[in-house]
């Protein structure tokens, strides 16, 4: 019944995508959708008449101009355009076309449309009117556009001030062929992935680079393949054209006004991205400057414009603040919507770190993400797909925010191995019919959990690659693990519809060793510093990294808080299954010269969710000396762990992660840091047993026409390994593989499916993983 489910699928998506492809292009022309104008302030007192003068357009604007002299068709009454100045007569599709006014009018804010409104409506060759807003960047008036059709283009232009309305006379342009693809939008014969407006096929492949881009930081990005970068519009980008250390809406700039050099800063970096082939996913609200008061969270609600009229828990039901935010949502989508360089409105990231969240108010956050969600749907002419987040915790998952955006997006940063990964996107498959990201993952340096990351996403239909944490998280391999890969998926057209299918294989009987070591302390890779505990990071507010040095993993910590302060070093990627194991043991080191005493104690994070020991159980560290930590796994003493959690036998399968706390009670702010080392990190059974496992694992994404996968083992190398695909129908199949480490293809076999079950073999092989394409 399954088959002929997921066949019947396959076939009624084929009928239709004919028809979607025809009428692709119409449906990007059709419709009417509506704008709001945007404008923006810069905060000069008193009703003032302003002009902005022709030399300064030509400074702005460089290069050649053709200007266009515009009759005034009200005479006397209203604003008065001076001058308009197109950036060119003949523009290439879907390339930017601006218009730069020099205008005289009445105003006290030119950033507010209810004082001065600038908008243009665009005639389209086949008839389509686009309306589009004008806004103020500090400097002069500015009209942008992208022509999405071949031919020539009308526009008329309007300017509204408290004494009256201006229409400029009619103006043109002409559009060419050009090489761009357009704007990125879901998919319209795949709704689970995204394509470009000319339907080509678009999958992310990236990093978060949230502050202090710089263009050879995009470069090396850009030069593996990556093309799905995450910015933030947040309060420490000391990058690039004068900074845009704030937010847009500042407390430098005023409520309602927009700060300039934020402005200015993503413009260029919009410019630099296309020069790239770069897609911006925008986060136009980062949890930090929605927060204030929530504890254990980073907050910069101070820094933002809306402090001066409210609290931070109250941004998302105050009708007040929605007031400012659609001004504020239209002059983005002014300024930058043209471009088909933003990928996604992120309308906000990690939601639970926020206030409003936090203080008991979720329905608000619900209601007002749906009102976010109708607003850009609305007024967004271009049609940016929408994308916001949870947290990353293994609890943290977003139902309401899954359905209502565009896009599902979870963050993960409570299991990185491959077999959560695919577990979480199994799930979120089945419930939602949509594109599917894991928007932030990571955050630290591993080679093997960032290659195993990349290939189980793809072959459970991730619409990007997991978008990894951060951009200065990943080292030269895996700037070799994400060219591999993006080359790959060059090959895959994800407009196909397809079918996401687990490879049935074998199972074996494995005898566990009595010892089990996590840590050989030759690297620490698989080692990592968070952002959130202060001693983690230096006076500068850098984080520590951890080393290997002398069969240790090394790291230093500066507890000088002047009070309470923590660190904590854990470790990913080793093996997850300690449920036949009695204890974990490991050995600690420190050189302390802080007046307070430092403790330490365990933390374990079963299925991702953070579990740390009871303070009775805390160990008192000698400065100096090595100490031996036992950790219950078997027999645990009641009350072993904080807030009376347990973590029961079943959860013993899926440790993700596990580390160690310090902490003092009373720092020293004259202290030096502290030298912490960890070795011998084992677990330890009196009568290891066999178990049985799976010889290996692997999943397929099956299509009509083209399928693909990945199959992977931790029992040895790959090569030899079988697996079936069942459901998969008759006749002859093509079966390619490839070498996921360096792309090598590693030969090519037709298959004759048996009863529609393709059995699968992958040829020899040293990896523990391959990748393969099957063709029919």
């Amino acid at each position: 019944m399954l088959c002929e489910v997921q066949a019947l699928q396959i076939e009624m998506y084929a009928l239709t995508r004919e028809m979607t492809e025809k009428n692709a292009y119409e449906h990007m022309n059709n419709g009417g959708w509506q704008v709001s104008k945007i404008s923006w302030q810069i905060g000069l007192a008193g009703v003032a008449t302003f002009m902005i003068i022709g030399a300064l357009m030509l400074v702005l604007f460089p290069g050649k101009k053709e200007l266009i002299t515009l009759k005034d068709l009200d005479g006397t009454a209203g604003p008065k355009i001076i001058a308009v100045k197109q950036n060119a007569s003949e523009i290439g599709a879907y390339e930017k076309f601006e218009l730069s006014l020099e205008l005289q009018a009445a105003y006290e804010n030119p950033y507010d449309p209810e004082e001065l409104d600038l908008s243009a409506v665009f005639l389209s060759p086949g008839g389509k009117q686009w309306e589009i807003n004008g806004f103020f960047d500090g400097a002069g008036w500015l009209v942008r556009f992208a022509p999405n059709e071949i031919g020539n283009w009308k526009y008329r232009l309007s300017v509204k001030d408290k004494t009256g309305t201006t229409i400029s006379a009619e103006a043109g342009f002409n559009t060419v062929e050009s090489s761009s693809h357009g704007w990125i939008q879901l998919s319209s014969s795949n709704k689970r992935y995204l394509e470009y407006s000319d339907g080509s096929t678009f999958y992310g492949v990236g990093a978060a680079y949230p502050w202090g881009i710089t263009e050879s930081g995009l470069d090396d990005l850009a030069g593996n393949g990556a093309n799905l970068i995450t910015y933030w519009n947040g309060n420490y980008d000391n990058a690039g054209n004068g900074g845009g250390d704030d937010q847009i809406e500042s407390v430098g700039s005023g409520i309602g006004k927009y700060d300039v050099q934020k402005g200015f800063r993503v413009d260029e970096l919009l410019e630099w991205f296309k020069a790239r082939d770069l897609y911006m996913n925008f986060v136009i609200w980062p949890h930090d400057s929605l927060a204030d008061q929530i504890n254990g969270w980073p907050t910069a609600w101070k820094r933002s414009a809306y402090s001066t009229i409210g609290e931070a828990k109250d941004f998302y039901s105050s009708e007040e603040m929605w007031k400012f935010q659609e001004k504020l949502y239209r002059y983005i989508i002014a300024r930058w919507g043209y471009s088909q360089h933003i990928a996604a409105w992120n309308l906000v990231t990690e939601v639970n770190g926020t206030d409003g969240w936090s203080s008991g108010n979720s329905e608000q956050a619900n209601e007002w993400i749906t009102k976010m969600q109708q607003y850009f749907k609305s007024n967004d002419p271009y049609g940016h797909p929408t994308v916001g987040s949870m947290a990353g915790g293994a609890e943290d998952y977003w139902d309401h925010g899954y359905k209502t955006l565009d896009i599902a997006d979870r963050e993960n940063y409570y299991d990185f191995t491959y077999k959560a990964i695919a577990k979480d996107v199994q799930t979120r498959w089945k419930k939602y019919e949509k594109p599917l990201f894991i928007g932030e993952i990571g955050n630290v340096t591993n080679p093997q959990l960032y290659h195993n990351a990349l290939w189980a996403a793809l072959s459970n239909g991730l619409a990007s690659a997991p978008i990894w944490w951060a951009q200065d998280k990943i080292n030269a391999e895996m700037f070799d693990q994400m060219k591999v890969f993006s080359d790959f998926v060059k090959n895959i057209d994800f407009r196909e519809p397809r079918t996401h299918m687990e490879l049935a294989t074998k199972t074996i009987q494995k005898q566990l060793d009595a010892e089990i070591l996590l840590e050989d302390g030759k690297n620490a890779e698989d080692w990592n510093m968070p952002d959130w505990p202060d001693a983690n990071m230096d006076a500068a507010g850098t984080l520590y990294k951890p080393i290997a040095e002398d069969g240790a993993v090394s790291v230093l910590m500066s507890f000088r808080s002047g009070g309470y302060s923590q660190g904590f070093l854990h470790q990913s990627g080793f093996p997850s299954d300690w449920s036949s194991y009695k204890e974990l043991q490991f050995d600690i080191y420190v050189e302390h010269d802080g007046k307070g005493e430092l403790q330490a104690k365990p933390v374990l994070l079963p299925d991702g969710n953070w579990t740390e020991g009871n303070d009775r159980y805390d160990i008192k560290l000698t400065s100096g000396s090595w100490t031996t930590i036992s950790v219950p796994l078997a027999d645990v003493p009641r009350n072993y762990w904080k807030d009376s959690k347990k973590i029961e036998t079943e959860q013993l399968h899926n440790i993700s992660s596990w580390g160690v706390k310090l902490y003092t009670k009373v720092s020293d702010k004259e202290a030096k840091p502290t030298v912490v080392k960890l070795r011998n990190a084992r677990l330890l059974s009196d009568k290891p047993p066999s178990v049985e496992v799976k010889e290996a694992q692997g999943w397929v994404m099956a299509g009509q026409k083209l399928s693909f996968g990945w199959l992977v083992t931790d029992e040895g190398a790959i090569g030899g390994k079988t697996a079936e695909l069942k459901c998969f129908g008759e006749g002859e199949a093509t079966v390619s593989w490839y070498n996921p480490w360096n792309g090598e293809a590693l030969g090519n076999e037709k298959i004759l499916p048996a009863e529609g079950v393709l059995k699968l073999t992958a040829p020899t092989s040293d990896k523990g993983d391959i990748a393969f394409l099957i063709k029919r």
